[in-house]
């Protein structure tokens, strides 16, 4: 480990690494070139309680997409000006060939942090994307400053406020990829399917009701609201707690039209320390006929969720929502990319609701 001031770690840091890559991988008794996996360059910006959870995810994700990480932090405890910093690398041989990849460990002091910008640029591997994922404990100043100077940036929404998303959002133009956005697909698809032949009932959606499990973290029901909000043209304009519990808003349509929403509290989701969405019900109609959706998890089987249509079409079926590792999450907000715009959208809008 290398302590100091922050160009001469870093200068320490760049000195070794080099080093490391031009010297021959001698694992196998035979000296033979060192090939570097440099698909990305993965930035996790976390509490000092989170480096450990960090290290073991970053040790997992470049099982997929190997290349240089690095794990910052902030510590307060540290001389203002000082940087901490250790590395440590990995080959593996791939036939003949040691294919090694690095990760950089960084603990900033509190006047440090504010340069973490040009430090993470003088550390990452040129020509690759820079991806920078805001752990729930980020440092403000941190996150802040890194991204404006990201290629991608990625949040858990279950995790941290939609606020502070849409406030790191509109100092970045960098694409933006959320781990809840990734985990609710399921339900923003089964939703989006009801209007599949009928788009004219999008337009004449009156209610909105969604059921989500009760907590003290982030609602997801905030992001739902804004994947809807914006893709419809809703004008959010009132919030405020229910006289039965829970949150009822009222919202504008496109066309101007009054549009009711209620946020219901389900039991908690014992199985997981994030609130989870477990149904959504919309009234609307179609040629002038009455028609209720809902698409809502089993209560035997939460793995599982009911569609069903009522009214002017009849419908009834189950649908598995399936289930991903957090690693597979975190693979699929990293390479998918055809969500970018939508999300942010999305992530405004329902800062815009969460405001009222």
């Amino acid at each position: 480990m290398s302590a100091g001031r922050v160009a001469e770690v870093i200068k320490r840091v760049e000195s070794e690494l080099a080093e490391f890559w031009s010297a021959p991988d001698e694992s196998q008794g035979e000296p033979a070139p060192k090939t570097r996996a440099s698909t990305m360059n993965f930035v996790a910006v976390g509490s000092r309680a989170e480096v450990e959870r960090l290290r073991e995810q970053a040790e997992e994700l470049a099982e997929t997409h190997a290349g240089r990480t690095l794990l910052v932090t902030l510590d307060d405890r540290l001389d203002p000006s000082s940087v901490q910093a250790d590395w440590s690398a990995t080959c593996r041989r791939a036939g003949e060939v040691p294919i090694c990849y690095d990760r950089v460990e960084l603990t900033l002091g509190v006047a440090a942090a504010e340069r973490v910008a040009s430090i993470v640029s003088a550390l990452t591997i040129s020509d690759v994307a820079v991806i920078v994922e805001l752990a729930p404990g980020a440092p403000n100043v941190i996150g802040d400053a890194l991204a404006p100077i990201c290629d991608r940036l990625v949040f858990d929404s279950a995790e941290t406020s939609i606020e502070r998303i849409a406030e790191v959002a509109r100092e970045t133009k960098a694409p933006l990829a959320d781990r809840a956005f990734v985990r609710t697909f399921s339900f923003r698809e089964l939703v989006a399917r009801f209007f599949d032949d009928m788009p004219e009932a999008c337009r004449a959606i009156r209610r909105v009701e969604i059921t989500r499990s009760a907590g003290q973290k982030p609602d997801p029901a905030a992001l739902f609201l804004g994947w809807m909000g914006s893709r419809l043209g809703w004008t959010f304009e009132s919030r405020g707690p229910s006289q039965g519990g829970g949150v009822a808003g009222r919202a504008r349509g496109a066309d101007g039209a009054p549009i009711e929403i209620a946020l219901v509290d389900g039991p908690p989701a014992e199985d997981l320390s994030w609130r989870r969405l477990d149904g959504v019900r919309i009234a609307t109609s179609l040629r002038g006929e009455p028609l209720s959706l809902g698409c809502a998890r089993l209560d035997k089987a939460p793995g599982t969720a009911r569609w069903t249509m009522e009214g002017a079409r009849s419908a009834d079926h189950l649908h598995p929502l399936g289930y991903r590792d957090e690693t597979w999450v975190l693979t699929k907000t990293i390479d998918s990319l055809e969500g970018d715009r939508l999300l942010r959208d999305a992530v405004l809008a329902a800062a815009t609701w969460s405001a009222l």
